[in-house]
């Protein structure tokens, strides 16, 4: 509910507000919230004493003429609602602005850890009280937005800079004006506007930023950004007004990990799954990742308004480009045999089948370690553009809006490249006969699994003239969504217990372009002992490149060479044409569709005295139609799918303000979520391997989509108390609840599942009923309000806590129901921040702990957990002069995990790399600055 980040002095104009980047006030741009207060930009009396500098980069002061408007917004909405500027680039080293969403209370983050994502040290998605992404809304200036992320609904929000954007405003209970398929709530990005700033200005901030974990590895390290924007008002009565920011970034970082190699054995044999057995696993294989990122990150954005008595238009225009090259260069040991090597471990009976994995005396033993190599590419091209038009008339307490928009979203991996080096394992000192290399994972460092070898294994592992390169292949994903908005409202604001009456539409399409070919439709094979080929590939040693040095806490048995890129990328381009892939194949990556959403709601607005109430009611009715490949027992073919369904969402909203310090909350609101698209409609997911013995690739997982999937559904209860102490001091203690109905677990890799011939199929199903309850809360206060001291008169401090407990009843198998946590959701996230603001110069302390989630669910395995995570930040500016400011930061001062994960719970298990394992990326330093005209 409350801002971290206080907001210079604007009072309010008209309906709705519009945060700014680093300043700074709030501005009327939606057409279908419920009435505010009239706004006017300050005068001299708000900006008296002021340097042209402290006016466009003060967000963060407390000091009497900053805090007002933020917290002024917050408490005249009718819900819970927190505001975040994401401008201040002088103490802030985030660059994106999903990092800074984690200030506001109860906001968590997420990452695509299957696109190597993670290793960008950048965060993704962002959402309310750790619920899952697709329990979220995101819109820009209210509204929605086109998916750039490549599955799901969730809006990857590392596409947008804080150099063009505004604020990030977290409405908790949205109301029947705002969408209904959001039952965690809506994040809004917001746009600046002329209005929002209290004189006209030049503004240009540059950055440089150092990456001290590819410093220390020898790596590209370095990185900047520049950016520029102005605000401009003009017109006889100053009722016109434009501004424009455009901005530029470039940086470079490294990252490593590692992790088991598959999933976990039971320790003895025929004992059960290793879900039974959670206690009693060992790991099968180990490995270790380097991964290098180039990231650039473009865009421009630009607002134009006119604002009358009678009438006001306005025009908004969003450009946004992210480009991440990544390359990921991994070293693992296998445990196998190959090449007609005898396992001297007796066959026996495990789990239904049979195994020679395990001693006589059935502890687990596996016999063979084979040195690998891979070399991965997960380059990821995004981009977004968005316009809208706008008009309010106003006259004789009469409103009128209307809305168009249009917005084009694109995920794009336009080159997959996949090289794999795997050749004969080691069994024994020949490599022929009976094999007696048995060798183990040694777990008893949770975060560094290291292999125990005998002398001879480890020479053989250590030496990178072997294997030779086994295959190289290339594929692609793209996915376009082009959406297009109208929407309309029309009310009447009274004066006696009905003050506001409004009723309004939404019209809603976006269609939907996909198309995907796996890197192992066109597998490139070269002559190994393990398969047939016309040429011999290269070995490790034979490629240009860079052997690492040093990596994580212990450096690997078997070193890591980060491989040419350009090298690779060269052979990509020379072998992997000659494949010929069927049209069949292609066809498997196809996808068209089209989601239509319409609503109509209606509100209310009763006010007695100091008590308001705000009871509306929401229909949203949905369609969506697709066409794509299907695989199933009926053989390969397109085949079209479509569904509607529609909801009904009441809502009330409930304010008391007893006095100018005091705010009461309630709020009890129906919403939904839709499943995400490609769990409805979208081509089958086929997950291939290499068998050890053959070399060859075989299927071992299929998934397929379900268009029958209900919505999911939830009741949601906020209660609230909010102390305004004054200047700068605030504080509020919240309590919510929220059941929910028809939980699909969207991170369930095997929902529903079932193994025929060694595949496991997946496909997803509805399950059960959830719950969430938690209490949260926040605060921020200076110090020398409250002691009369010189030392302290600029210190103050802040922080938020939610803590929470999640249910979940969620479907693995006909006769197979669990109750867990929700995916995703935490029981615990807080920040704790010391800042100070004095004269000419301001710093800041900022801790954020973002507790254990629920990542996978599983069947036979344990579950996959998300370790808490730990960054400590520090920001330091100094205005130089009236139009200069300098500032240094830095991220991640202990040198936390970026991320971790694990196979149960506990720390005890790493995970394999596919979910995730041990991941570090390291400190960064930057230093910036601000200069104003």
């Amino acid at each position: 509910m409350f801002s971290h980040l206080p907001l210079p002095a604007v009072r309010q104009r008209r309906r709705r507000s519009s945060c700014i980047r680093q300043l700074l006030t709030c501005s009327a741009l939606a057409l279908s919230l419920p009435a505010v207060a009239q706004e006017r930009a300050p005068d001299a009396a708000d900006t008296a004493g002021q340097t042209t500098s402290e006016v466009l980069t003060g967000d963060i002061v407390v000091n009497g003429r900053r805090d007002r408007s933020a917290l002024a917004e917050e408490r005249q909405a009718a819900g819970v609602v927190d505001i975040i500027t994401t401008g201040d680039v002088a103490i802030n080293s985030q660059t994106n602005v999903t990092d800074l969403a984690r200030r506001l209370p109860g906001v968590s983050v997420a990452r695509d850890q299957g696109r190597n994502q993670s290793a960008t040290g950048e965060a993704q998605f962002a959402t309310i009280r750790g619920f899952d992404t697709g329990f979220n809304a995101y819109t820009l200036d209210g509204v929605r937005l086109p998916q750039t992320a490549g599955s799901g609904r969730a809006i990857s929000l590392n596409l947008f800079s804080p150099f063009a954007i505004g604020g990030l405003v977290v409405d908790k209970t949205p109301g029947a004006a705002r969408d209904a398929d959001a039952i965690a709530g809506i994040i809004d990005l917001r746009t600046p506007t002329a209005f929002d700033f209290s004189t006209n200005f030049t503004r240009g901030r540059v950055l440089a930023q150092g990456a001290g974990l590819a410093l220390d590895r020898s790596q590209e390290a370095w990185g900047g950004a520049m950016g520029i924007d102005a605000a401009r008002r003009f017109g006889d009565a100053q009722q016109f007004g434009f501004y424009l920011a455009g901005y530029y970034e470039e940086r470079a970082n490294a990252a490593e990990s590692t992790a088991v190699q598959n999933d976990y054995k039971t320790t003895k044999v025929n004992v059960g799954t290793a879900r039974a057995n959670a206690d009693a696993l060992s790991a099968d294989g180990v490995q270790w990742n380097f991964y290098n990122n180039k990231i650039k990150r473009y865009g421009a954005s630009g607002a134009l308004d006119m604002r009358t008595d009678a009438l006001d238009l306005y025009a908004r225009v969003n450009y946004a480009t992210y480009l991440n090259t990544n390359t990921m260069n991994q070293t693992g040991l296998r445990n196998e045999l190959n090449n007609g090597q005898t396992n001297p471990n007796p066959s026996q009976a495990h789990n239904g089948g049979t195994t020679t994995a395990y001693s006589a005396a059935g502890v687990y033993n596996p016999v063979g370690v084979n040195p690998a190599s891979y070399f991965r590419t997960e380059d990821v091209e995004q981009e977004l553009f968005s316009a809208q038009l706008g008009a309010k008339a106003h006259w004789n307490g009469f409103t009128a809006a209307l809305e168009g928009a249009y917005a084009d979203g694109r995920f794009d991996q336009p080159s997959r490249i996949e090289a794999a080096f795997r050749g004969i394992s080691y069994g024994n000192a020949t490599q022929s006969g009976t094999a007696t290399e048995a060798w183990r994972v040694d777990l008893s460092n949770p975060i560094s699994p290291r292999p125990v070898l005998s002398t001879g294994a480890q020479a053989y592992v250590a030496s990178l003239d072997r294997p030779t390169q086994l295959y190289v292949q290339q594929g692609y994903d793209y996915l376009s969504e082009k959406k297009k908005t109208l929407r309309a409202s029309i009310g009447h604001d009274g004066e006696g217990v009905l003050r506001r009456v409004e009723v309004g539409g939404l019209y809603e399409d976006a269609d939907r372009t996909g198309r995907s070919l796996a890197p192992d439709a066109t597998r490139y094979r070269f002559k190994t002992p393990l398969q047939s080929g016309s040429v011999t590939g290269p070995t490790i040693n034979e490629y240009l490149g860079y052997v690492l040095k040093d990596f994580l806490d212990y450096y690997p048995v078997r070193p890591i060479k980060v491989l040419s890129r350009a090298q690779l990328d060269s052979q990509a381009r020379l072998l992997v044409p000659s494949i010929a892939v069927s049209q069949a194949t292609i066809n498997q990556g196809l996808l068209q569709g089209e989601e239509q959403r319409k609503a109509l709601y209606a509100t209310a607005t009763l006010a007695a005295g100091n008590f308001e109430l705000v009871p509306g009611v929401r229909y949203e009715a949905n369609h969506f139609s697709a066409r794509y490949y299907l695989s199933d027992a009926d053989g390969a073919r397109f085949v079209n799918a479509g569904r509607r369904y529609d909801h009904v969402d009441p809502s009330v909203l409930a304010a008391w303000r007893p006095n100018e310090r005091f705010v009461v909350r309630g709020a009890v609101r129906s919403s939904y979520a839709r499943p995400a698209f490609d769990q409805l409609a979208g081509p089958t997911r086929i997950t291939r391997d290499i068998d050890p013995k053959t070399g060859q690739s075989v299927i071992t997982a299929i998934s397929q989509p379900n268009p029958n999937l209900k919505p999911v559904q939830a009741w949601s209860y906020d209660l609230g108390v909010e102390y305004y102490g004054g200047t700068g001091r605030y504080a509020q203690v919240a309590v919510y609840h929220k059941d929910l109905s028809n939980i699909l677990v969207p991170t369930a890799v095997r929902s529903t599942g079932q193994t025929i011939d060694g595949i496991q199929y997946t496909r997803p199903n509805d399950g059960g009923t959830g719950k969430a309850t938690g209490i949260e809360a926040s605060g921020r206060f200076t110090i020398g309000d409250l002691v009369a001291s010189p030392l302290l008169s600029g210190v103050g401090i802040g922080g938020n806590v939610t803590w929470q407990t999640t249910e979940a009843t969620y479907r693995i198998a006909a006769s197979d129901l669990r109750t867990s946590r929700l995916p995703q959701a935490p029981n615990l996230i807080y920040n704790a921040e010391l800042f100070y603001a004095a004269g000419p110069m301001r710093a800041n302390l900022w801790y954020n702990y973002t507790g254990r989630v629920l990542a996978t669910v599983q069947d036979t395995q344990p579950d996959i957990w998300v370790q808490p995570l730990k960054e400590l930040n520090f920001g330091l500016a100094f205005a130089a002069t009236d139009h200069l400011e300098i500032g240094v930061s830095a991220r991640n001062l202990l040198d936390n995990a970026s991320y971790w994960t694990t196979v149960g719970r506990s720390e005890k298990y790493i995970s394999n790399d596919r979910n995730g394992g041990y991941l570090k990326t390291g400190r960064v330093f930057q230093i910036s600055l601000t200069m104003t005209r």
